[in-house]
């Protein structure tokens, strides 16, 4: 299993941590880059463009100057008509604006008839000037404009005398060697830029370097204790708890290899209680299937003239409720009702103690021999029979559940004796609920309810004298024995009521008992209704019943109950 979860694991969380780092750092680095070189071309360019822009103006003041200063020069001449001494006069000029920024290439003057009196060489021709004229904004004075998109740009000025214009002087003037000054800038910045870029790239490689080198330490840094982690979880998926995962780091993975032992500490403990939880719950289950089998059946029986059904639940695996009845002789018939105190397996050992001491003393008793075969050995044994006397089988209860254990344990308890003969119920009561005896009606049908008071004290108290209450009840034909603990009339539903007694006499009254599986009917139909009154919540206290009828043969053939 190991090898395959290692097979499933993929690519080591080292080389990711190492891959990761080295994109953030070539991004981040080329981001930076990216940005730094953008904002040098965005500076070199609004450089340039400041440059040309204030060389142009400085071009056009000094073309603007020596257009009035040649037309100021000429203006004698024409107004003189000395025309041969315009000519020298802008040759002159051309030659001192040889070393001028704004590269004077040619002049010309006309009169003021617009016919050229005067031109340097390359000026154009008549027809040339008139369509470079059209470029020039209307107006009087200095008047400029760029000749198509290249770099010459043609001047016009007035010549005037006493302000009178008498001709007119044109200008040639290129900023090429602006611009050729300003392609050299241009291209000394692309030389810094490009060096610029290359101690940028290098930098670029030695953070990269440095980022991978550093994400390379800490990846092994990191991926060192978290693959001793998944030994780890491989040995405690194989069931291997003995190894424990260096926890000195004082980071999150220190705290997580602390959590780790922890946690196959608090595992070994966890499996060791579930061990014990396993065993004792076996051995829980192994108590209540003894307990259980230490009940009487569920379906219904017959002694003599007595039917007798009960139900017994605890509330938990074990409990400390428990019932039994014991066939006597001359159809006699012992029935005992015990409650010990809470539930448990602590209550079922008190409850097993009881009934093992009933049936110790049941032991020593011998049912008699059939009628006509008495003998002295007959005697003695019905003699014997007979000390299981209510009373008698209470007072061994208290006397086996008072030695067992440092501390008082307490068992309510009821015994009778019943005499299908006689119809005759010996009784003794120890802090037990109050029976009820129901009447059964001419039709067979359970009607008025009343109780045996008799209370007593519960069995088991070592501080105080044990007192038992008992009484004898004749029972009518058809009368039906209700006997039961107090986990029945203290079950409580959801909002905490209680079923009482008033519901069980209710559930038990107006049932018809036509024949024997009536009694099985009215059995369920209590466990219905104390269902229904539970509204589903578990039972807090163990439950236990039993239905005991006095039923003899000529009760049966009349149909009726209470005759007398």
């Amino acid at each position: 299993m190991a090898g395959s979860a290692k097979a499933r694991a993929g690519i080591p969380i080292s080389a990711k941590l190492i891959l990761t780092t080295s994109v953030v750092v070539a991004l981040a680095v080329a981001a930076a880059t990216w940005f730094s070189q953008h904002s040098i071309a965005e500076l070199s360019a609004e450089q340039l463009h400041q440059r040309r822009t204030s060389g142009e103006a400085a071009i056009s003041r000094q073309a603007a100057l020596a257009a009035e200063s040649i037309g100021n020069a000429s203006a004698h001449a024409i107004a003189n008509n000395q025309y041969s001494d315009i000519p020298p006069e802008l040759a002159a000029a051309v030659r001192e604006d040889q070393a001028g920024v704004h590269q004077l290439q040619w002049i010309s003057i006309a009169d003021a008839t617009g016919a050229i009196i005067g031109a340097t060489p390359g000026a154009p021709a008549s027809a040339k000037l008139a369509e470079l004229d059209q470029l020039l904004p209307a107006g009087a004075g200095v008047a400029h404009a760029r000749v198509g998109t290249g770099a010459d740009w043609i001047y016009s000025a007035p010549i005037k005398i006493a302000g009178n214009t008498i001709g007119k002087v044109r200008l040639g003037v290129t900023s090429s060697g602006l611009e050729a000054e300003l392609a050299k800038s241009l291209a000394e910045a692309d030389d810094a830029a490009q060096a610029s870029r290359r101690r940028l790239l290098v930098i670029a490689l030695v953070v990269l370097g440095i980022g991978v080198i550093a994400a390379g330490l800490q990846s092994m840094s990191i991926a060192r204790p978290i693959r001793v982690l998944t030994t780890q979880a491989n040995r405690i998926a194989m069931g291997d708890f003995s190894m424990r995962v260096p926890a000195t780091r004082r980071d999150e993975l220190g705290v997580l290899a602390r959590t780790f032992n922890f946690m196959s500490d608090a595992m070994v403990q966890l499996l060791a209680a579930n061990a014990q939880k396993a065993s004792l719950e076996k051995e829980m289950e192994l108590a209540r299937q003894v307990q259980q089998a230490m009940l009487p059946p569920a379906h219904l029986d017959q002694h003599g003239y007595f039917k007798v059904i009960g139900y017994c639940m605890p509330a938990s695996q074990c409990g400390g409720d428990w019932w039994m009845y014991r066939k006597l002789s001359n159809g006699r018939m012992l029935l005992v009702l015990g409650d010990a105190t809470g539930h448990g397996i602590h209550s079922a050992m008190i409850a097993a103690t009881a009934r093992g001491a009933v049936e110790a003393l049941a032991a020593v008793a011998i049912p008699a021999p059939p009628p006509g075969a008495e003998s002295a050995a007959g005697d003695a044994a019905l003699t014997d029979e007979r000390l299981l006397t209510p009373y008698q089988v209470l007072r061994a209860i208290d006397q086996a559940i008072a030695m067992v254990g440092e501390h008082n344990v307490l068992m309510t308890a009821f015994a009778a004796v019943f005499d299908s003969q006689t119809g005759v119920l010996h009784y003794a009561n120890a802090g037990q609920n109050f029976p009820y005896v129901i009447k059964l009606g001419h039709t067979r049908v359970l009607e008025d309810a009343s109780i045996i008071a008799a209370s007593g004290n519960p069995l088991g108290d070592r501080n105080i004298q044990v007192e038992i209450r008992r009484g004898t009840l004749q029972l009518r034909p058809g009368d039906l024995f209700v006997l039961f603990s107090d986990g029945v009339v203290e079950r409580a539903n959801r909002a905490g009521k209680l079923f009482g007694d008033r519901r069980l006499r209710s559930a038990l009254t107006g049932q018809p008992l036509p024949d024997s599986g009536a009694l099985i009917q009215l059995r369920d139909k209590v466990l219905a209704a104390l269902d229904r009154h539970a509204e589903g919540l578990a039972a807090e206290d163990d439950v236990t019943f039993v239905l005991c009828q006095y039923d003899p043969p000529a009760q049966r053939a009349s149909g009726r109950g209470n005759a007398a």
